[in-house]
């Protein structure tokens, strides 16, 4: 199994009339930090992510015996 991360380094600059987290949502990213933000995870891998756990909470119900609750 091959995971492929990659991590990019980008100088985001801002004025003082928005906060930093609302730019990088904006962009189609998500703050790992409520303030003072180091690192920030694309929301479409936030979506994957979600509708991966989804189905496979789908298969695992689907795996059950008739019996388990």
């Amino acid at each position: 199994m091959n995971f492929v991360i990659d991590f990019t380094t980008i100088e985001v600059k801002h004025c003082s009339c928005q906060l930093l987290s609302q730019i990088l949502v904006c962009h189609g990213l998500f703050p790992m930090a409520p303030e003072q933000v180091r690192m920030a995870v694309s929301i479409d891998f936030l979506d994957f992510y979600s509708a991966l756990f989804e189905h496979s909470c789908d298969a695992v119900n689907t795996c059950r015996c008739p019996g388990e609750a």
